[in-house]
């Protein structure tokens, strides 16, 4: 389990760029990708969100901060909450205007207060000890108002095809990814070190999860679309394509957002 002595590996984020610069099809598809993503999912929490002087939010494993602006919109009160200081420092240098918001120093499974209307949990579930997925989408059920939501991003894989990986810069050779086992995964966590510990999580294993935390999937969708789909330019919209799709939808993309409802 994750404590306030951890300190995520990917300092700079380095292995996250070098990964981008190597797989995305062309320039600009992993930061358009994403906003579009983000659109989406606004879209859906306009219509079940009261004004923003009324909602209290979370930003559960905030990293440096980069998504406060975004969660920002929809509330006026946000909490951001890291088990890293140093990237909760970060943090607290945001500011938006008409915002109030509090830091603190956590691991996701002993936050408390609340409850909160809206969550935000971005890429952080792929980076902690596999044992650690549950307790903390019960945490966060626990702290989250009767029909509030859940916006959780994570590195998906296709389904029934979870897996592990460590991830790190290499000279010359850019990022390399090597594939690991869940004990090697968790092992690595547990001891530190230079590399970024992935897990590529099946996605219905993750609703099944949720489920049992108390959570309802009430909207999802894949982006950052890397696979080979034919000529790969900005003519495609891969996007759109593998979404519209059952069959893709299962087995392409790396990531995966989803709107969760508490209750």
């Amino acid at each position: 389990m994750l404590t306030e002595s951890y300190r995520y590996p990917d300092t700079g984020d380095h292995v996250t760029g070098a990964f981008i610069r190597r797989h995305e099809p062309y320039d600009g598809y992993w930061t358009a990708s994403e906003d579009r993503a983000l659109a989406k999912v606004a879209d859906e929490l306009t219509a079940i969100l009261g004004p923003r002087e009324e909602v209290k939010a979370l930003d559960a494993g905030c990293g440096e901060g980069r998504l406060l602006p975004w969660l920002a919109r929809f509330s006026a009160d946000v909490t951001a909450a890291d088990p890293d200081p140093d990237r909760l420092a970060k943090a607290r240098e945001t500011t938006v205007a008409d915002t109030g918001f509090s830091f603190a120093v956590s691991p996701i499974t002993e936050l408390d207060g609340g409850p909160y209307d809206l969550v935000l949990c971005s890429h952080v579930i792929q980076h902690v000890p596999t044992p650690d997925v549950g307790p903390i989408l019960r945490r966060l059920a626990g702290i989250t108002a009767p029909g509030g939501a859940l916006v959780l991003a994570y590195s998906r894989s296709p389904v029934g095809r979870g897996a592990f990986s460590l991830d790190s810069v290499e000279a010359g050779t850019g990022v390399r990814s090597r594939r690991v086992s869940r004990e090697e995964f968790d092992k690595a966590l547990h001891d530190g070190g230079p590399a970024l510990p992935v897990r590529h999580l099946d996605p219905e294993e993750v609703a099944a999860d949720a489920a049992e935390a108390g959570w309802r999937t009430a909207w999802e969708w894949t982006y950052h679309v890397l696979d080979d789909l034919g000529p790969a330019d900005e003519h495609i919209d891969r996007d759109e394509l593998v979404n519209a799709s059952g069959p893709l939808r299962r087995h392409l993309g790396r990531d995966l957002i989803t709107l969760l409802r508490r209750g």
